[in-house]
């Protein structure tokens, strides 16, 4: 028992002894413990790789803005800096445009949180110019540059205009003339439009500028239906004249009755139709109203029926009134003796009989309105010398006494008034009447522009 109590003090007794020995042999492991714990943290391995993707991933943006912001004019000056994502920019523009531009561009980065604008507005007159002067620098080299091809693409547009105008020239050799002056006019005019518009296509085409081609006809179209509508009775009545100067219903000096109204014809222009009334007033008729209204020409055929009514007594021989009428207008000079003269009894009036009388005349030898005024008054002498009666309006008035008896015989006898006639002596003048002629000559003679009527009428 006695030994190991003894063995055992020895042994509490040693490691008290060895104790400090121990202590100092283990002070510089210590730090290295500590290091070793320190690096085989998991925690700081990942804080350390977070930070390097970080780094790189704002590399990468600043490169990028850096990159679209220098493709883009006037944004040469704007820097980029990244930090954690966010962008900010700095530097100066030319205008608030160019600041928001620059913005979009910078958040439109894969990886950017946010964008801080620092960007300024450069108010240097010299900075706001020198683009301006750079554009018109650069235009004018193109220009410079594309020179040979627009004056090749001019020459081709002079060289169809003449085309053009030679063509129109020489519309009787593809037989496309016309003996209307207006309507030659117009081929003329058109086939040197349409070669102008030809040449004008071509030398776009030439520029590369078709796209510009069909914006400038569409335009055109739109407003050309804009342009009709504005100016639709103009437009009308230019077309009713140029199918009047085809048609030609009337020739200078005709006279004519349009809707009622009546004249000799001075003139035919683009939009309307000048009258000479028979007054001596100018009367101006658009064009679209002479060619759908009714028109009476009276100068068309030379030959033209004149008629008047002359009232007998009831108890006259009507057939041999007839014939006194009928022959005594084929003595007057100027009635047509083919067709002859003719009398037709009209109607029965209270107090006669009514007979109308027709002739014929040629209006190329003797006036109308003179010969008709003659033939009524040779008529009705003529009939009067015949002692037929040509009564007015008779009330028969019955006279009765007190004592119931009528008047006495011959009471009711009228003495007669006629008078003798006294011989004719100078024939009556019916030459035509150039009066109103004169007048339409001068007034033709002071028109200014083109006349539609100034050419031959065509054959039919």
């Amino acid at each position: 028992m006695t030994d190991p109590a003894l063995a055992r003090s020895l042994a509490v007794l040693l490691g008290f002894a060895m104790l400090p020995m121990g202590l100092a042999a283990q002070e510089p492991a210590i730090p290295e413990i500590a290091g070793s714990a320190m690096a085989t943290r998991p925690d700081s391995g990942l804080v350390a790789s977070e930070l390097d993707r970080e780094t790189s991933n704002d590399a990468r943006v600043a490169s990028q803005v850096a990159a679209r912001l220098a493709r883009q004019e006037g944004l040469g000056d704007v820097a980029t800096e990244v930090n954690g994502g966010v962008v900010t920019l700095s530097g100066t523009v030319l205008d608030e445009a160019d600041r928001e531009l620059a913005e979009s561009i910078a958040a439109s980065v894969d990886g950017v949180i946010a964008v801080r604008q620092r960007v300024g507005i450069n108010a240097s007159l010299r900075e706001r110019i020198s683009p301006a002067l750079g554009q018109v620098q650069d235009k004018l080299l193109r220009l410079i540059a594309a020179l040979p091809l627009l004056l090749a693409s001019a020459g081709m547009v002079v060289g169809f205009i003449w085309s053009g105008r030679w063509l129109a020239r020489r519309l009787h050799l593809l037989r496309w003339g016309s003996e209307n002056p207006y309507l030659h006019s117009l081929l003329q005019r058109g086939v040197r439009l349409a070669m102008l518009l030809v040449g004008v296509l071509i030398a776009l085409d030439l520029l590369g500028a078709t796209a510009l081609v069909g914006a400038v006809l569409g335009s055109a179209g739109v407003l050309g239906i804009m342009l009709g509508f504005a100016f639709r009775d103009m437009a009308e009545n230019h077309l009713a004249g140029v199918l009047l100067s085809l048609r030609r219903p009337f020739e200078p000096g005709d006279h004519i009755v349009v809707d009622g109204h009546e004249g000799k014809v001075v003139a035919l222009n683009s939009r309307a139709t000048i009258l000479m009334t028979l007054d001596g007033n100018h009367l101006r008729l658009p064009n679209a109203m002479v060619f759908k209204g009714v028109l009476l020409n009276y100068t068309r055929n030379p030959m033209r029926r004149l008629q008047f009514t002359l009232g007998i007594g009831t108890g006259e021989d009507l057939n041999a009134a007839r014939r006194l009428g009928t022959s005594t207008l084929q003595g007057i000079p100027g009635i047509a003796s083919g067709p002859e003269p003719q009398a037709t009894i009209q109607s029965v009036g209270e107090s006669s009989v009514l007979i109308d009388f027709f002739a014929w005349l040629d209006q190329r030898e003797v006036d109308f309105l003179k010969t008709r005024s003659e033939a009524i008054r040779r008529v009705k002498c003529a009939i009067e010398d015949e002692g037929m009666d040509m009564p007015e309006p008779i009330y028969r008035v019955h006279l009765t006494s007190r004592d119931g008896t009528g008047p006495s015989a011959g009471a009711g006898a009228t003495p007669s008034l006629r008078k003798p006639r006294a011989p004719e002596e100078v024939q009556p003048d019916l030459s035509v009447n150039h009066e109103l002629d004169d007048q339409v000559a001068r007034e033709r003679a002071a028109q200014e522009g083109e006349d539609l009527l100034q050419h031959p009428a065509p054959k039919e």
